[in-house]
Parts: C-alpha cells; sequence; structure tokens
C-alpha cells in the first residue's frame, strides 16, 4: 500500500504521481523495430497479453515501447506507459532485498549476523547458523516453498466469514508462527535454493529492525527519495480506501484463479502474499515500467559511483557474486547468468545482474557494458499453463536483441574515461615542474 501523502521538506525531492514518467529520459520515444517484432510475436502466440519494455545504455534510453491490453479481448483496452504490473519474485530485490541493502548502508543491520538474533520467533537454535546473508543469497536451507496459506485456508472453512483472517493482514500472526516452525531441508550453507520462505523471513526482521511494516518503510524511506512511491508499491486487500483510490489505475491482469473464482487484476498472483493481506517479503509489490527502470538506474549509476542515492559499498556487495559455494550464481538479493541456457541470453556478460518474476517479469543489467533492459509481461494471464515453455524462448530472444542494438551505440562522448576521468587540471597560476611533481610549484 501506497503511504499517504506527507508534506514536502527540504531533505527529500517532492513526489508527485508518474514522476518516473516525468522525467527526459523516459520521456524517450526511441524504438527498435527487431524488439518491437519481438514483444508484439509473443503476444500474438498468446505468451502474453500485454508487455512493456526500456532498453538503455549509459542510462540514455534507446527503446521504450509498451504493448497489448490488460486482459484478453474482447474488450480491446490498449495499455499506457501508467499501467502497473505485478512483479512478482521482482519484489524480493526491488523491495525486501533493497530494504536490507539500505538498513545495511546505514549500520543498522548486520549481514553477517545469526537470525536468532533477530525476531523472538527465530530464537530457536537451529537458526543460529542461519545469517542475514544467507538469506539473501538462498543458502539458508529452507526449502523452496509451501503453500502455508492453503493449511489457513483448511483451519478457517468451519468458521464464520467474519472471523476468517486469510487475505488480511490480521493473518499474518499465524505466518510468522508457521515460518518459524518450517523445517530445514539442507544445513545452512551448505547448498543453494531459491526460496520464497527466506524472503518472507527477510521481510519480517526488516520490519523489527525499522519499527515499520515493510511497504510503508519502502514507500516512505527509499521509493519517495526517488519520486515513485506512486508508482511502485504494494496492494494491502484489506485497505479499502487504497483500493477504491486504485480503480482509477490500469493494471494488467493475471490469472484467472480457479479457488478465489476470479481474474486477478489489482491483487497480488502469489497466494501466500495473498494470504497474507497483499505485502510479503517474497512478492506483492505493483509496478510501472517506468519505475522500475528508473529505481534500477540508480542503483547502477550508485554502483558506478555517479550517483549518492545508494551507498556505493553496499551496492557493490549486492551486486557480487557469492563465494560461499563454488556452482552458485546468486549474489544477495540478485542472480548473474548462468554458463548455459541463461534467460539474459548470449550476450549479456558473465558480469550482469538481474532477477525474474513468475508473472513473466524481469530485469538483466550489464556491468561491463552498462546496458539495463526491463522487461514487464503477463505472461499467466489468462492460465500458467505452457507459458514456462513459451517465456524460456521469449525472454533470451528478446535481451539478445537488447544487448546487440546497446552494444551498437556510440559512446557518451561526453563522458571521460581513463586517465582524462581523474586529471582535474593545474591550479591557475602556478607551473609543476615535469621532472618532480613532489616538488612543488615554482615562483
Amino acid at each position: 500500500m501506497p503511504a499517504p501523502p506527507t508534506k514536502k521538506t527540504a531533505s527529500a525531492p517532492a513526489a508527485t504521481a508518474g514522476a518516473a514518467a516525468a522525467t527526459p529520459e523516459a520521456r524517450s520515444d526511441a524504438r527498435i523495430p527487431d524488439i518491437d517484432r519481438c514483444i508484439q510475436t509473443g503476444i500474438f502466440e498468446q505468451t502474453f497479453s500485454g508487455a512493456a519494455c526500456i532498453a538503455s545504455v549509459g542510462g540514455k534510453i534507446f527503446h521504450r515501447g509498451i504493448y497489448g491490453c490488460p486482459t484478453l479481448p474482447p474488450p480491446v483496452k490498449k495499455l499506457g506507459f501508467d499501467a502497473l504490473f505485478d512483479l512478482a519474485s521482482l519484489t524480493k530485490p526491488l523491495g525486501t532485498g533493497l530494504a536490507t541493502l539500505v538498513l545495511a548502508s546505514q549500520n543498522r543491520i548486520d549481514l553477517n549476523a545469526s537470525v536468532a538474533k533477530t525476531i523472538p520467533e527465530l530464537k530457536d537454535p537451529r537458526f543460529q547458523a542461519i545469517t542475514i546473508d544467507m538469506l539473501l543469497e538462498h543458502t539458508a536451507g529452507f526449502p523452496a516453498f509451501r503453500s502455508f496459506w492453503q493449511d489457513l485456508l483448511q483451519e478457517e472453512e468451519k468458521k464464520a466469514e467474519s472471523e476468517r483472517t486469510l487475505g488480511t493482514r490480521k493473518a499474518v500472526p499465524y505466518f510468522r508462527k508457521a515460518l518459524a516452525d518450517c523445517t530445514l531441508e539442507h544445513a545452512p550453507g551448505t547448498k543453494t535454493v531459491y526460496s520464497d520462505i527466506g524472503f518472507m523471513l527477510l521481510a519480517l526482521i526488516v520490519e523489527g529492525i525499522c519499527g515499520k511494516p515493510l511497504d510503508v518503510f519502502l514507500a516512505r524511506d527509499v521509493y519517495r527519495l526517488l519520486g515513485l512511491q506512486d508508482d511502485l508499491f504494494f496492494v494491502r486487500l484489506d485497505d479499502e480506501h487504497t483500493r477504491s483510490r486504485l480503480r482509477k489505475r490500469t493494471f494488467v491482469a493475471t490469472e484467472e484463479c480457479q479457488w478465489r473464482k476470479k481474474v486477478l487484476q489489482g491483487e497480488v498472483h502469489d497466494p501466500n502474499a495473498w494470504g497474507m493481506g497483499g505485502v510479503a517479503g517474497h512478492a506483492g509489490l505493483f509496478g510501472t515500467v517506468d519505475a522500475v527502470w528508473t529505481l534500477v538506474k540508480a542503483l547502477w549509476e550508485s554502483y558506478k559511483g555517479d550517483s549518492r542515492v545508494f551507498h556505493n559499498g553496499t551496492v557493490r556487495r549486492f551486486w557480487t557474486r557469492s563465494k560461499r559455494l563454488r556452482d552458485t550464481t546468486r549474489t544477495l538479493a540478485w542472480d548473474t547468468p548462468s554458463a548455459h541456457d541463461s534467460q539474459a541470453g548470449k550476450r549479456f556478460s558473465l558480469t550482469s545482474v538481474g532477477h525474474l518474476g513468475f508473472t513473466g517479469t524481469s530485469i538483466w543489467v550489464d556491468l561491463s557494458t552498462d546496458i539495463i533492459g526491463v522487461v514487464l509481461t503477463n505472461s499467466v494471464h489468462p492460465s500458467v499453463e505452457g507459458k514456462k515453455e513459451k517465456l524460456a524462448k521469449f525472454r533470451p530472444r528478446l535481451y539478445e536483441l537488447i544487448a546487440k542494438h546497446g552494444e551498437s551505440l556510440p559512446a557518451d562522448p561526453s563522458r571521460k574515461t581513463g586517465a582524462a576521468a581523474f586529471y582535474s587540471g593545474p591550479i591557475i597560476g602556478t607551473t609543476v615542474p615535469f621532472k618532480n611533481p613532489l616538488g612543488g610549484p615554482k615562483k
């Protein structure tokens, strides 16, 4: 849920609706025909009904497009750049992982600390060997997924409707207990298993440290500084005021859910995130393509040292592949391309970082060529059947086109490189001797 409006202060930039779309870069109308055709083919093959794509190199956008419609026709309604996509697991790097990055840069969280020292639910000795960075890089030993929502659904079937908590924030205590009771499948630090459970726990730890719900902390302390709090947020299912306000926004539909008995639109697709009321550590974030690109660009600029929005050293640590296990591709909250059959295609280098979302969303940032690709789709609409195979072909093909055209663009001539980037020129009115630079200026 977006944070309620706050008074403008001198310490933070003014934030307005659609701020990401108001920047000169985001207004770019550049289009690459090859990329257009690839995405339009995906719509024709019914891999998804709607998509958005932004590609840039060196922070300059060379492709920005929105395609299709929010649901399968009829009725046909074209998408605009204000369309909101269910980002699914992009919540991990852009939500919970980002909150952890900010807290770590402020020395409010120790990434090497045991989780047993955090929240009361994790006091059990079996959590002693699990550290915060293990949760971030998926080596904590937790299973990939558990249907906690299903267990609570069965428990509450006999209750009156007014007493049921599933799908509201009142269900969070149940999930906290279920997460703490979850059995470890592997010894901590011995195997990489991509796990939603680890990030669900990490969100509870973040909330305990900052003293705010995850969505409130991100909206007020992170997204607002970039003017993104109206285009990047969680949707609380039990907050009728916010949901009524969001009815004016266009949400791209996801799956036609059998047990919820409707097409999900403006409601989180992931069942565990839905069970927790829409706010969870592993899923629940909604956003526009402009907002996602703006946030990723800010992280990239901080990584390069060109911005102080995020701490340079902390971003570099989060974007460096883990050395804990030899065969892992994971970094802290992010991923890197695998050696074979990477979803980033064959042209993004091994120094790239990115992440995928189950609904058909993805991000890749090549740290060698400074190419950023953000692709948002709703491939789970209206059903997930057969979509995994289609996406496995679509994503590499599209990212290879993004890399191909990004590599062909000339370098920014105004950006100095090499020694010129560090040379500030001589002091006016003095002459430094060439053979003895330590001797100081001559009279």
